[in-house]
Formats: structure tokens, C-alpha cells, sequence
């Protein structure tokens, strides 16, 4: 008898062992399949994304260095910085400090060499950068598995799948003529934007508006500002990239003058979308984590004011900031003008 009672003393000890042993797969946003951690203690994220949404599942505590980009919420910047961002973090570092897992950004955004370095030390690395809703949800779902959360993943993606299928319920069968035509001008440049393969154009076209860029044959095409005047777009979307404002987000001040500076570029005055003050500017860091729902709702409503006049994307924003991440709408600005020109 006190061998078989010392047999099950000896099991429930290791339990908890064999819990944290535990593996699991996942197939991340490229589309690998990786087996890492069940429940790991100790998570090293290079993609902002990732690392808001751990923090809005309250698991933040795992979370044992980040990138410098990965500032929603400010408080994530208390942990340890690996690196500016995904694409030179510091690898050395990394092994020092034996993360049960990474996340980082996908394709050359964190460099093969440098995932099969960390995996080489048996390093797990997961990859997503969440552009767009379609990544976002699943990669939601993924970390509730990952961390034993579940039920509170669950209902986050479904807060978000709520307004995004309200969009889509509204857009789906729009037709062509009912779509504004929108030039976007990708990552703080004039001249570069995105065609049919990009996520941009998914952006647009989910929101019910005409990207006049589709069919150009890149993916991130250069183009002339003659032809964009040419096109004449009825609405311009402008993505502000932190590299132009030292890392910081950028301020409605700074927003504004670049609005006034788009409308301002030779020629753009006979373009539609400029005589109707249908310009608008996007912080780039709406197109990740729990704010790519905000983006969406913006775009929707900017394109088509009088459908969407019963959603308010700031508000929505606002709620979702608060419930997830403990933030005021007020400590941040990442639109303008926020509400659309008719």
C-alpha cells in the first residue's frame, strides 16, 4: 500500500511538469506549421501585433523582452528591448535569455537565417505581422490556445468579427458604380501604393471602394503623380509611417500638414478627392493588432458616409482601447480627419 501511495504522490507531482512539457501546433499567418509550448512562461515578441494582443488577453506577464515598435500599450515598453524591430533584433540576446517562444514578423521582416539561428537552440518561432482582419482573428485564436485562454480569445474575436461582418454584410454586393474610387499612398510615400495582391486593396474593396491601382502588375507599384491625376480618385487614403517622426506616433498637428501638403502637390487640384476634401491620413499603426478593426470601420465609413452613419469608428475605437488594453482613446490620434467629408 505505501508503494502504491508513494506511486501516486510521485504522479501528481509531475503533472504540473508534463503540463509545462506539453506541445501544441499552430499554423501561423505564413502558413507553418510549428509546434511550440502549451502555457509558455516565457515569450520573447518581435511583432507588435502579437504582443498587444497577449497583453489584452491579461498574459502580458510572460512577455519577457519586445521590440521597440511594439508600443500598444506604452506599457509593453517597461519590458526589456531586443532591437528596434523584428528585421535587427538582437539574436545574441535572445539565446541569452532562452524564450520558450518567439514571434516575429513574417517573410524578410525577421530574415530565415536569423529564425533558423533561434531554432538551431531550439527556439520555437511563430510568425505574424496582421495587416488585416483575416490574420488578425486566427492569430487571436492562436494565442488563446497557446496560452490556455481560450474562452477570453474567443470572445475578443468575436468582438471583432462582429463589426468586421457588419461591414461586409453591407459591402458584399455593392456594385462597381456604387464603389468611390480610392488612391493609396502606402508607407509615407506619394508615390508608392498597393495593387490587387496587396492588403491595402483588400482594405479598400472590403470597405466598398475601387483601388485604382489593382491592376498595375507589382504588388507595391511605383507610380507618377500624373497618373495619378489622371485617374482622378474620389478619395485618398495617406499611411504615416513613425520612421518620419523619430518613432513617435504622429500628432493631429503633424496630420494635418500633411493632409494640407497632399492637397497642396502640383496638379492635385483638379482631382476629385481634393476638391471634395476627401483626403485622409492613416497612421500606419491602425494596420495591426486590436486597432485594424478601427482602421476598417474608418475606411467603411469614409468611402460610404450615409451607409455606415450608424457606427462610429472613434467610439468604437475608443471601447476597444479601453476593454482591452486599459487606454483612453485621448492619449493617442491615429486618423484624420476622423470623421468623413461629404
Amino acid at each position: 500500500m505505501r508503494a502504491i501511495a508513494l506511486l501516486i504522490i510521485i504522479a501528481v507531482m509531475l503533472v504540473p511538469a508534463l503540463a509545462a512539457d506539453e506541445m501544441i501546433a499552430i499554423t501561423d499567418e505564413e502558413g507553418r506549421n510549428v509546434t511550440v509550448p502549451f502555457n509558455p512562461s516565457s515569450i520573447i515578441c518581435l511583432s507588435p501585433g502579437a504582443a498587444e494582443v497577449i497583453y489584452a488577453l491579461g498574459e502580458s506577464d510572460r512577455i519577457i523582452a519586445v521590440t521597440d515598435d511594439c508600443d500598444m500599450p506604452p506599457a509593453l515598453l517597461e519590458k526589456e528591448s531586443i532591437g528596434k524591430s523584428s528585421r535587427n533584433a538582437d539574436l545574441e540576446r535572445i539565446i541569452e535569455l532562452n524564450p520558450d517562444l518567439v514571434i516575429a514578423k513574417t517573410g524578410g521582416l525577421f530574415p530565415e537565417e536569423d529564425e533558423q539561428k533561434l531554432t538551431d537552440y531550439g527556439i520555437p518561432v511563430l510568425r505574424y505581422r496582421l495587416l488585416h482582419i483575416n490574420a488578425l482573428i486566427p492569430m487571436i485564436e492562436d494565442l488563446g490556445r497557446i496560452l490556455g485562454e481560450e474562452e477570453d480569445a474567443r470572445d475578443m474575436a468575436n468582438d471583432i468579427s462582429g463589426y468586421y461582418d457588419s461591414v461586409l454584410d453591407r459591402t458584399g454586393t455593392m456594385p462597381d458604380e456604387d464603389r468611390p474610387s480610392v488612391y493609396f499612398m502606402s508607407m509615407g510615400h506619394f508615390d508608392w501604393t498597393g495593387n490587387r495582391d496587396s492588403t491595402g486593396h483588400v482594405r479598400i474593396a472590403e470597405a466598398g471602394g475601387k483601388n485604382i491601382a489593382a491592376d498595375l502588375q507589382t504588388k507595391v507599384p511605383h507610380v507618377d503623380m500624373e497618373w495619378v491625376i489622371e485617374e482622378d480618385p474620389e478619395v485618398i487614403v495617406y499611411s504615416m509611417t513613425s520612421e518620419q517622426y523619430d518613432g513617435t506616433t504622429p500628432t493631429i498637428e503633424e496630420m494635418e500638414a500633411k493632409r494640407m501638403e497632399i492637397i497642396s502637390l502640383p496638379g492635385f487640384e483638379s482631382i476629385d478627392a481634393v476638391k471634395t476634401g476627401r483626403v485622409y491620413i492613416t497612421d500606419i499603426k491602425m494596420a495591426s493588432g486590436l486597432s485594424e478593426m478601427a482602421a476598417m470601420l474608418y475606411y467603411a465609413k469614409w468611402l460610404h458616409p450615409d451607409l455606415f452613419q450608424d457606427i462610429d469608428p472613434r467610439a468604437v475605437h475608443g471601447e476597444l482601447l479601453q476593454k482591452y488594453l486599459n487606454m483612453d482613446i485621448e492619449d493617442i490620434y491615429q486618423v484624420y480627419p476622423d470623421a468623413p467629408v461629404k
